[in-house]
């Protein structure tokens, strides 16, 4: 029998009443220890521990909820379990039929020669796997990556757009300039590390291997996506085995060992934008006093951030004008979301001077043993993230970082000390807290630049192939 959500509410109760009691403890002390927070204790007891209780009641609350998620993903394996998802697939019946199909374009060339993409894709799509008794499954997006294998043994993959609102060229709902996320890899059947062109700065680099000439995405039927399915779908070498995803059952994640490798799911990058001039006045008195190159911003440079460069303009549009290289501040922070060129990676979305980051917690890194470089570890911190400020890699980003993987060597896990760095140099964590979140959204170079930290997903999780 399920237990009700009370039964959860009095398991935590007790530890609640004593959090309370051991905080307020702790609150004085602090405020004992430290002249610039005596006034604390002028408040009354009873409003200190009205405040200290409502705290502890929403983490009391989040806990039940988290306990009662828990329960519903739990039956949602239990729903999955067994379930597998093949390239060989069938729609069910028309009347069943809840999806949605969309024509994805791109052109490009490869080393001189035609790379030209057409790939219909399904959203919500009711499929039967061919290996488990006619089981069927609703996938959100198939295939969510389709990848080519080259005459030199090199992968070129595409991530489709996610179009499945009725979004296409034609109507304006995506953008001309739609510029779709394109990864290479040295190996097609190792693909442990990734380069993505993520704007087209990649395509103008000496070193890309790629000319980008367009896309598109129209609409399309039922029967072109079966009919894609069987006659392309089968070309595509991205495999669930290669991306570490347990085809059988979704949530029973693959268990890491010695050599296992897995391709990534995600790509990283730093995107630099020149500060107004106002920008700059307003965060220069929060510079940090040893003038550090790159640094993170402590509550006061954010929110002078935010004011001057008028990212209220988003909530407020009469407090529109400033405009960090030719975009709103809000629109690097994919806002508004539900618009064409902040919805789709395109040539007219805000990028700013894109370069790679690449992550030492790659498991992709370790060697045949499960250890890291000695360079790696001889570093007092490992690196979640160092950005590699190279002319030549503009407009690109590294694709290194595997999720959902369990049982990964200490070493590499998210749980430690991680620096984000630019070009080896830690950013400065001198006008912050210690121990602060090193996943950050933006930081700073000197008091000329703004920069931000860049994911580029790879996988769904609901996704197909």
């Amino acid at each position: 029998m399920t237990p009700s959500i009370w039964t959860y509410v009095l398991i935590f109760l007790g530890p609640a009443i004593g959090l309370v009691l051991l905080i307020d403890q702790v609150w004085i002390f602090f405020a004992r220890k430290r002249a610039n927070l005596e006034a604390i204790l002028s408040i009354g007891k009873g409003v200190r521990m009205m405040i200290i209780t409502f705290f502890v009641g929403a983490v009391m609350v989040l806990c039940t909820a988290a306990v009662v998620v828990v329960e519903e993903v739990q039956a949602l394996r239990d729903l999955f379990a067994g379930t597998s998802f093949t390239k060989s697939v069938k729609v069910t019946s028309p009347g069943e039929d809840r999806g949605y199909y969309y024509r994805f374009k791109a052109g490009l060339a490869y080393k001189g020669e035609p790379l030209d993409f057409d790939i219909v894709v399904g959203c919500n799509v009711r499929v039967t796997t061919s290996r488990d008794n006619d089981q069927t499954v609703e996938v959100g997006v198939a295939p969510m990556l389709y990848g080519l294998k080259m005459k030199d043994g090199r992968g070129v993959v595409v991530r489709a757009p996610e179009a499945c609102q009725g979004e296409t060229t034609e109507n304006g709902k995506v953008p001309v300039s739609l510029l779709p996320l394109v990864v290479t890899y040295e190996n097609a059947d190792q693909p442990w590390l990734g380069l993505a062109y993520a704007s087209e700065d990649a395509y103008a680099s000496p070193i890309s291997e790629l000319k980008f000439f367009g896309a598109t995405i129209s609409k399309a039927t039922r029967e072109e996506w079966q009919d894609w399915r069987r006659t392309e779908a089968p070309k595509n070498f991205v495999t669930y085995e290669l991306l570490g995803i347990n085809r059988k059952n979704i949530w029973d994640h693959p268990h890491w060992k010695p050599g296992y490798r897995a391709m990534p799911s995600k790509c990283r990058g730093f995107s630099w934008v020149v500060l107004p001039e106002p920008v700059r006045e307003a965060i220069r008195p929060y510079w940090p006093a040893s003038k550090p190159q790159y640094w993170y911003p402590n509550g006061d440079a954010q929110r002078a951030l935010r004011g001057v460069g008028n990212f209220d303009g988003y909530y407020d549009r009469r407090k529109q004008g400033m405009l960090f290289d030719g975009h709103p501040l809000y629109s690097y922070f994919g806002l508004p979301p539900n618009m064409p060129e902040v919805k789709f990676l395109s040539k007219n979305s805000a990028v700013g001077a894109l370069y790679p980051a690449r992550s030492d917690v790659s498991f992709n890194r370790l060697d045949g043993s499960g250890e890291l470089s000695a360079e790696v570890k001889a570093k007092s911190r490992k690196s979640w993230a160092d950005a590699n400020i190279d002319p030549q890699l503009k407009g690109f980003a590294y694709c290194d970082l595997v999720d959902n993987i369990v049982g990964t060597p200490s070493a590499v896990s998210y749980v430690q000390l991680l620096d984000s760095r630019v070009n080896g140099e830690p950013i400065s964590e001198e006008a912050v807290p210690p121990y602060h979140e090193w996943q950050f959204v933006f930081a700073f170079e000197r008091d000329e630049y703004v920069f931000f930290s860049r994911t580029y997903p790879l996988v769904s999780l609901f996704g197909g192939l």
